[in-house]
């Protein structure tokens, strides 16, 4: 109806919400706060990791670069659904999603300045845009791309390593150790500020392969949903399943890595790693289908994801609120004094502060508070006072 099209439509209501996603969003984040408060710690103490730490070595190994790559498949799967809802609602779907980007890449903006230079938003508001290109095309075509793209990924550090045989007078790839973050050893707040904008120039200067893994992992959240993969999942058993056997292998040999480097394979050990990311990512998400579909004793226990899943958004800003207060020099300062363990253990602690603040928080509104105010400035008005409806996952992948 031309009524309908009117406005700038309607967000996806509570009811036509798909759980399972909201649940891996929400363990994904979990990942997300682990990873960027060892990069934190990490960044204050020079990155002075020694080789004996364990608990160290299992979050390098088993969350960096997967838990974020996760986070762009959710986002590419969220394109798709506002894109089909919006579709329904208005003239100009592209025009509306163009719009909800550039909000995102605002709030990216204001991150970055005045809380943490270890922003997602912006990169995603940005790489974002390319998306648009893909929404009408085919799931066959869209599985070309991710194809190339895959096989150009495992190409380039081929393509790298025999160039630095050729030319070994090269320059050699920056090393950690070599690199400082102004922003996380400033004394004053005031001049933080500054210091995480010349951070800012220097990453992104060198951030060509996470926008491409980014961008990857977006096409492949489009494809999954082209595919219905998530529409009435308790039919799609068997596709599940072999997504979930795939994914496992995949991971197996990429983290292969691990033990090639340990015995100095480290030119094959990289074209391995750089992958780490994609299969890690996808090895989690499927594992996490595989209990959901085929343990039904687990979706209640699992739903408690869910809160932290639908207000995903806040709370990333507010674990990053959190732990640069916590663990830079102009808060608390903890970072020059902890350990692996206590990282680890503040960021579970962190996590399970932020569940219990969205479930209270969405036991009195639809929406988280960012949420809601990026959904009124892409939207509208929202009825944000109404409370949320009763969550029940087996009707979620029944229908």
């Amino acid at each position: 109806m031309t009524v309908q099209k009117e406005g700038y439509g309607q967000p996806v209501s509570l009811r036509e919400r798909v759980h399972f996603l909201d649940i891996v969003r929400g363990f994904a984040l979990l990942g997300i706060i682990i990873v960027n408060y060892f990069l934190i710690v990490d960044s204050v103490k020079g990155f002075e990791m020694t080789s004996d730490d364990v608990l160290h070595n299992l979050v390098s190994w088993f969350a960096e670069g997967k838990f974020v790559t996760l986070f762009s498949f959710l986002f590419g799967v969220g394109f798709m659904i506002f894109m089909d809802r919006a579709a329904q609602k208005v003239d100009s779907p592209n025009k509306l999603f163009a719009r909800r980007l550039s909000i995102l890449l605002g709030f990216g903006i204001l991150h970055i300045t005045f809380v943490w230079v270890g922003d997602i938003l912006s990169f995603y508001a940005i790489s974002g845009f390319l998306l648009l290109a893909f929404y009408k095309r085919t799931a066959k075509t869209v599985l070309r791309w991710i194809i190339a793209l895959i096989v150009f990924q495992f190409l380039t550090p081929v393509f790298t390593m025999l160039y630095n045989v050729i030319n070994t007078a090269g320059q050699k790839n920056p090393n950690f150790s070599e690199f400082t973050l102004f922003s996380h050893s400033s004394l004053t707040y005031i001049e933080s500020i500054s210091a995480r904008w010349t951070d800012m120039v220097t990453m992104a200067a060198s951030s060509f392969h996470m926008i491409y893994s980014m961008f990857l992992m977006f096409l492949l959240g489009v494809y999954f949903v082209k595919m219905e993969f998530f529409k009435d999942m308790e039919a799609k058993k068997p596709i599940w399943k072999r997504i979930w056997i795939i994914s496992t292998i995949a991971f197996l040999i990429t983290q292969s890595s691990i033990l090639l480097d340990m015995f100095n394979f480290s030119n094959i050990s990289s074209v391995l790693g750089q992958n780490g990311g994609l299969t890690g990512s996808m090895f989690y998400m499927s594992t996490f289908a595989m209990l959901f579909l085929y343990v039904p004793q687990l979706r209640g226990p699992m739903m408690i994801f869910t809160k932290v899943g639908r207000m995903s958004l806040t709370c990333y800003l507010l674990h990053s609120i959190i732990g640069t207060v916590l663990f830079l020099r102009y808060g608390f300062g903890l970072a020059g004094h902890i350990q692996s363990a206590g990282t680890f253990m503040f960021s579970l602690a962190v996590y399970f502060v932020l569940m219990i603040f969205s479930t209270l928080w969405l036991r009195r509104f639809k929406y988280g508070p960012m949420e809601l105010i990026w959904r009124k400035l892409t939207y509208g008005k929202v009825n944000e006072r109404s409370k949320a409806t009763p969550l029940h996952s087996e009707k979620s992948i029944q229908k």
